[in-house]
């Protein structure tokens, strides 16, 4: 129990560390990862605008040359009219021109219609290409700033994980799983027993326990926080080496 014990404080030990090695990167990994979002939907945004524009300026040139087509073909039924014998052949000519400049004016309407959103659409596209190099230089920066800071820590992070595995062997799942729920509500989980109180929630621990935790026989957990004890002794000469 003295070896489970010894090894509970070490992880705690371990962990700490680990927090104040990450504490150093701040909110860096975070900013860079939605600076990092922020600026593949820009990405995306400006392509799906210069889709856009490819296709309305397609749409455009195709109904452009159907106008041209429409208008041979009008200036081609009104030289047939001219030598029709019936008036049933006058006037299905006359529909089918009828058809023909009904559809040149939608064409127009449409053209027009695009010509108003391209501008649109490429103002847009401009702000958002200008946002996107705002962005995309604060991330670099800051990218950077991340690896500088990383390349400090790294070396000592994997260090000290490597520390916490071995840590944990000696620890049984039962005992990590409740190490674990109480780190997560309590951040520290083990807590030495110093001047006669939980160095965690800093209430005092009677007299008798103190003695009963000092033998090392058994895991016990403070009756205030819920915290691990372990003797003042035991904390002493456990250390990360």
């Amino acid at each position: 129990m003295k070896n489970k014990l010894r090894s509970l404080y070490l992880l705690q030990l371990l962990d700490t560390e680990l927090d104040e090695l990450r504490e150093l990167r701040g909110d860096l990994p975070e900013s860079v990862r939605k600076l990092e979002e922020t600026v593949n939907e820009l990405r995306t945004r400006i392509e799906d605008s210069a889709a856009a524009l490819r296709t309305g300026i397609t749409e455009r040139t195709r109904m452009e040359k159907d106008s041209l087509e429409l208008i041979a073909k009008i200036e081609k039924y009104k030289s047939q009219q001219l030598q029709v014998q019936n008036n049933k052949e006058y006037d299905a000519l006359t529909h089918e021109i009828e058809i023909a400049e009904e559809t040149i004016q939608r064409y127009e309407q449409e053209i027009e219609m695009f010509a108003g959103e391209a501008e649109e659409i490429k103002s847009q596209k401009i702000e958002l290409e200008e946002e996107l190099d705002t962005l995309a230089k604060e991330l670099s920066e800051k990218t950077e700033e991340l690896k500088s800071v990383l390349a400090v820590t790294a070396e000592e992070e994997t260090r000290l994980e490597g520390k916490r595995d071995e840590a944990i062997t000696n620890i049984g799942a039962a005992d990590l799983e409740l190490y674990t729920r109480i780190r997560n509500a309590k951040v520290k989980a083990v807590a030495p027993i110093k001047r006669n109180a939980c160095s965690g929630c800093f209430n005092v621990v009677p007299p008798q326990l103190i003695l009963e935790i000092k033998k090392n026989i058994r895991m016990y957990v403070c009756e205030h926080c819920g915290r691990i004890l372990v003797s003042e002794d035991l904390a002493a000469d456990t250390r990360i080496e």
